[in-house]
């Protein structure tokens, strides 16, 4: 690291395969090897700090504190007589779950920016099914259909054919940046997006309310006011919202009315420790432990104690894997859970 690096504080973080993308108060992009814990490239073209970043196929979306929006090419070049994932060996992009060696050649540049894509600090990003949407200090949501303007470039007809209830002059060229439209119902700003593969898109915002919205028409399903403060995390599963606060306070909605089924109590500061394993279990994290609960009817399932002593030791932070197991801290620890019996009773 260079010694001005040092006084440059990360603001962002994101992983895909083996490469880590980190982003600095500087405006710093850079890629470091999550294996060998080496820097594999940087860029530098930006001034503004990053407050967020993404993964979007083989290229990565920079928020920043002044509300523009980077869009960065990551290119791999591998040694001649090395395979790639696909194709034979030369220039390749980023597959879904990479994994580079260290004779990989790996660059990152800056292809498309769009200034002002909101008016004050861009706050969360996210990316899912091709849209790309962020929620800043402004009180909006912008949602974006990202173009892969090597490939194809996007006509009118099929613009509107993406957006069919959309005025082709609200729509900006996708080509340009591909903002297709602004989503405006919070009274603050925005500190919780969820978005998924089925575009499904949920926000929550500094003023404690939640928003449903209707991806291809920028309409808002349902408005409800669910936690004092601020909005931490949000998930949405088949049949329920699933909402945090500052309030430490874990909701359960309705997704087709917007009523609260139930609430569940959180320890102080363990209110955004909670995850989804499937669209009936839900786990969330307490003083020393991790507890598993029916989504359907807000039973408590099982609580599993992470040591002797609990005191002092909330976990504040929990990740479930895509094998089930759940990673958790336990103080200066991480832990590691799997509770078959859970599952099996489920089943």
């Amino acid at each position: 690291m260079a010694p001005t690096d040092w006084d440059s504080a990360v603001w962002a973080l994101e992983l895909r395969g083996n490469l880590i993308a980190a982003g600095r108060s500087s405006g710093k992009l850079e890629l470091w090897d999550a294996v060998e814990g080496s820097l594999r490239c940087s860029n530098e073209d930006g001034v503004s700090g990053i407050t967020a970043l993404a993964f979007l196929n083989n290229r990565i979306v920079a928020a920043r504190l002044n509300g523009s929006l980077d869009f960065f090419t990551v290119d791999i070049n591998k040694p001649l007589g090395l395979l790639q994932y696909r194709g034979g060996p030369g220039r390749g992009s980023m597959p879904p779950s990479p994994c580079y060696s260290s004779d990989d050649v790996i660059s990152c540049q800056l292809t498309r920016s769009v200034q002002c894509a909101h008016q004050k600090p861009i706050t969360v990003l996210r990316a899912a099914a091709g849209r790309v949407v962020t929620g800043s200090q402004d009180h909006t949501v912008r949602v974006s259909v990202f173009a892969d303007t090597h490939t194809h470039t996007y006509t009118s007809r099929e613009v509107l054919s993406l957006t069919p209830a959309l005025d082709l002059s609200q729509v900006y060229r996708l080509e340009d940046s591909c903002c297709l439209f602004t989503l405006q119902g919070h009274s603050g700003g925005i500190t919780a997006i969820y978005i998924d593969q089925t575009m499904v898109l949920a926000s929550g915002g500094q003023d404690g309310a939640i928003c449903l919205w209707d991806v291809l028409t920028g309409s808002r399903v349902s408005h409800v006011y669910g936690h004092r403060g601020d909005v931490t995390s949000l998930v949405c599963t088949t049949s329920c919202v699933i909402s945090s606060g500052l309030d430490d306070l874990i909701c359960i909605w309705d997704r087709s009315t917007g009523i609260k089924l139930y609430s569940i109590q959180q320890e102080v500061g363990c209110g955004a420790s909670f995850g989804v394993i499937s669209d009936s279990l839900l786990v969330t994290g307490g003083q020393g432990c991790v507890s598993f609960w029916d989504l359907n009817f807000g039973d408590l399932l099982q609580t599993v104690y992470l040591g002797a002593s609990s005191e002092g030791q909330g976990v504040r932070q929990l990740v479930v894997l895509d094998n089930a197991a759940i990673v958790c801290d336990f103080g200066s620890e991480l832990s590691l859970v799997y509770v078959p019996s859970v599952l099996e009773k489920l089943d």
